[in-house]
């Protein structure tokens, strides 16, 4: 039995071609970048990258974008290679950090590149799972990071989505990297059909029709568009409307389409819709469901406070759960998305109601999806979704071994018309784009690790930059082409300009055989948007003609004559008594008419001068994108040095400091630590402080302010929001992104859960969604432990640890837990697990 097969029989999944070819290039020891949909199973050529590993005496990390799914994919890989051999790395969890397979997320490789930790040593292989996640605006930079920074004997698996540039991201890692082997699967294992839901307005009936029939919207579609809507302007009203949500669930039912995710863009609509179903009296569970869905919140609430169930809405939650459906938002408290998240891989929830954040990774497969509106909030303004976003989406549904189809549906409304549902749905896949920039952080462990120009090297190293350049081969290719056509016309040389005014009389070239040359009287100089001149004109018959500036390189000066009075509404009345007026001043007594060539040659003239400010333009924006990145790091290390961080090229001891943060704030966080004497304030007002760095408003919540009972945070708060003046000030000067500005909106929240105040309470003064609590206390202990980590036995570092024990707790500390799982837990081996050793 060979290798493969023998993997493959453990497994007991019959490999498709995508996968035997990613296998092969693992086993010629390759890097591979692997770009495939949703639900293909792009997981299985990490998993057997991480056993041909171990089978070397390597190490693997498996690095994911999000907490939560890494630890999911902890429990699976327990599952897989058992819990001796299993570690997950998180800034929530460490468990058995040394182990031969670690799961982590990807900024937590990062970190351990910078701090050149001895666990590189004996890695063999890096997975990055949903490696398309490059280009996240706010962390896409991470993955670049890592590609760049990571040893070169390391090999890497990445898996990808199904993205249209991936040839250009390979050609750039094989620059990076080396030897790079790439694999796409466009077609998914389980087809999946597009539908259009709505309700029929005479019958009442709800139905679907495909959104596309050979390949081509469906011409009923348009139908169903309202007046509104419709470019066939009828006037009587829509045949359909919009489907509520409890006729939604009744009919995936009745066509056996659940399980469901119904995808709604707010975390109140996806609470309205459960509320709305289980008000609706609609059940989807039996008995035993009924039992076993118990048995799950019981385990998984075990250690919460019961006096914590009430605040946190879990009567309603429970109610919904049992009858077979739940919301899954940010807003909810973790163990409450992971009872759902379990609950629905087990097919006891029949329908999740879910914001897009389900979409990014989390291991939910359906046997259906319905994507309630089209159109979502991106933080400016309400958009259709885009083709990758939709694919995102419709991923989810049909399951592998499970269905032999699955089921998008985009429900009928939200003001979008159906031709631009269907655009969507048959739209090209997205590309790859770098999000990458330096940070303050990263230029500081520049600085720290290089010599400028290794530096520099690696910034040039970039995906960002590799894309620069290939945009700047695109436009030098533009402007050799506009030389070609420059040098193969007769040069333009020196225009040799007269002055004209209105009421100059100048002459032209007249038509062939002409005895004189025409003339012309200027009514109008005018300069139009780019300085292009306009000269209004006017021969002795009354024609009229527009001149450029270059006719005038041919025009000679008569003489200058009185123009009639102007009247601007009267124009056509003006030219004409102009034209008499330039009739009589000449001696000849036949006018001739500027010749057809002299005024196509002033626009080919004009055009020329366009085409050379058109090659100066493309001159200097290919100079901007060759020096684009490092300028940016140049004017990143003068904010840098204007505050002290670092004197030429090294780094001052708050410039190590700086090296050793990671947070959007990084800089205005070392400058707080270093000035505002924050060792004198207890656990709670420290909390509070490291809050200012991490709060963002939001609808939901837009923050609290600062109680007068706590001077000694009000000074500070003034002084952190005078420094960051200070630096929005020097970012703007130097053109680089906006820190952003410290905000005390969750200050007094943790204050007192620092101070050991009941959850009730906090929650009953303030308005924020358990979720947003819990998430936000966790980012601010997980800065508490940085502190902690660079200060150590400084009063700063004890006080930081101090701080992380006072709000780690209750709630927080059990949305954080991750269970250490044991073989038996899992039912290693037995439960179709791999044998290690033997494979």
């Amino acid at each position: 039995m060979t290798y493969v097969s023998h993997f493959e029989g453990r497994v007991d999944i019959e490999l498709d071609p995508f996968q035997e070819e990613a296998i092969a290039a693992i086993l010629r020891d390759e890097s591979v970048l692997v770009a495939a949909p949703t639900g293909s199973g792009k997981t299985l050529v990490g998993v057997f990258g991480a056993c041909r590993a171990l089978d070397l005496g390597l190490r693997t990390f498996y690095t994911t974008p999000l907490k939560a799914l890494s630890n999911q994919k902890y429990a699976e890989f327990v599952r897989a290679f058992g819990a001796e051999n299993v570690g997950l790395l998180t800034g929530d969890n460490s468990i058995n950090p040394s182990a031969r397979v670690v799961v982590m997320t990807t900024e937590v490789l990062r970190n351990m590149i910078y701090a050149s930790m001895e666990a590189l040593d004996d890695l063999g292989l890096v997975v990055l799972d949903e490696v398309h996640y490059l280009q996240n605006p706010y962390r896409g930079a991470v993955w670049e990071e890592v590609i760049i920074h990571l040893p070169r004997n390391v090999r890497l698996v990445c898996l990808s989505a199904t993205v249209s540039n991936v040839h250009d991201f390979a050609a750039w890692m094989r620059e990076v990297r080396g030897q790079m082997t790439v694999v796409e699967a466009r077609g998914r294992p389980v087809p999946l059909e597009h539908r259009y839901l709505y309700a029929d307005r005479r019958s009442r009936q709800v139905l679907a029709i495909p959104v596309l029939q050979g390949g081509r919207p469906n011409p009923k579609g348009s139908e169903l568009d309202p007046p509104w809507l419709s470019s066939s302007r009828r006037s009587f009203g829509p045949k359909a409307r919009g489907v509520a949500r409890p006729e939604m669930i009744e009919f995936l039912a009745a066509n056996r389409e659940l399980p469901a995710i119904v995808f709604i863009f707010s975390r109140a609509g996806c609470q309205a819709a459960a509320d709305e179903t289980l008000a609706s009296g609609l059940r989807l569970t039996a008995q035993l469901e009924r039992e076993m869905i118990r048995e799950v919140v019981d385990r998984r609430l075990a250690k919460l406070d019961p006096r914590d169930l009430k605040v946190l809405g879990y009567a309603q939650f429970l109610a919904g759960l049992e009858a077979g459906f739940a919301p899954h938002h940010a807003g909810l408290i973790p163990p409450f998305r992971e009872i759902v998240e379990e609950c629905f891989e087990r097919l006891l929830v029949k329908v999740v109601f879910a914001t897009e954040t389900l979409s990014l990774g989390i291991n939910m497969p359906a046997r259906s999806v319905v994507i309630e509106k089209m159109v979502k909030f991106n933080g400016e303004t309400h958009k259709i979704l885009s083709p990758g976003e939709y694919t995102q989406f419709s991923g989810r549904a049909g399951r592998r071994g499970i269905d032999h189809r699955g089921s998008s549906y985009v429900a009928w409304g939200g003001g979008v018309a159906f031709a631009d549902v269907a655009r969507v749905v048959e739209g090209e896949f997205y590309p790859i784009t770098s999000s990458f920039r330096p940070t303050y952080n990263m230029a500081a462990n520049l600085v720290k690790r290089y010599t400028p120009e290794a530096a520099r090297e690696l910034l040039n190293l970039s995906f960002a930059q590799f894309s620069q350049d290939a945009e700047v081969v695109r436009l030098e290719a533009e402007l050799r082409g506009l030389r070609r056509r420059r040098s193969s016309s007769r040069p333009l040389g020196e225009v040799d300009e007269i002055r004209v005014v209105p009421g100059s009389v100048i002459s032209v070239p007249a038509a062939e055989g002409a005895r004189h040359r025409a003339s012309l009287l200027v009514l109008s100089v005018s300069t139009r948007h780019h300085g292009r001149m306009k000269i209004q004109t006017v021969s002795p018959s009354g024609r009229g003609y527009t001149l450029e500036a270059t006719h005038l390189r041919e025009a000679r000066l008569q003489k200058r004559i009185t123009l009639p009075p102007v009247d601007r509404g009267r124009k056509e009345l003006m030219r004409r008594e102009a034209a008499k007026e330039l009739k009589r001043s000449l001696k000849a007594r036949h006018h001739q008419e500027p010749s057809k060539e002299f005024l196509e040659t002033g626009v080919a003239r004009e055009s020329e001068l366009r085409e050379e400010g058109r090659v100066a333009r493309i001159e200097e924006r290919i100079s901007q994108r060759r020096a684009a990145l490092s300028g940016y790091f140049d004017r990143v290390l003068s904010v840098m040095e204007a505050f002290g961080f670092s004197r030429g090229w090294s780094l001052t001891a708050t410039g190590s400091i700086l090296a050793n943060l990671y947070s959007e704030s990084d800089i205005l966080l070392a400058l707080a630590l270093d000035t505002l004497e924050l060792e004198a304030l207890n656990a709670p007002g420290f909390a509070s402080v490291l809050s200012w760095m991490t709060f963002e408003p939001r609808p939901s919540f837009t923050g609290t302010g600062l109680r007068s009972t706590h001077p000694e945070l009000i000074d500070r708060f003034r002084e952190v929001r005078r420094m960051s003046g200070e630096l929005q000030r020097l970012e703007g000067v130097r053109e680089l992104p906006l820190t952003r500005v410290p905000d005390v909106g969750f200050s007094e929240l943790v204050y007192d859960w620092a101070d050991q105040k009941p959850l009730e309470r906090i929650l009953r003064v303030a308005p924020i969604p358990p979720g947003d609590f819990v998430r936000n206390t966790k980012q601010i202990a997980d800065l508490a432990r940085q502190v902690a980590a660079v200060y150590q036995d400084h009063p700063l570092g004890k006080l930081a640890r101090r701080t992380e024990a006072s709000i780690v707790r209750g709630i927080v500390a059990i949305s954080s837990e991750v269970e250490v799982l044991t073989n038996e837990d899992v039912q290693f081996v037995e439960d179709g697990g791999f044998d290690v050793v033997g494979l």
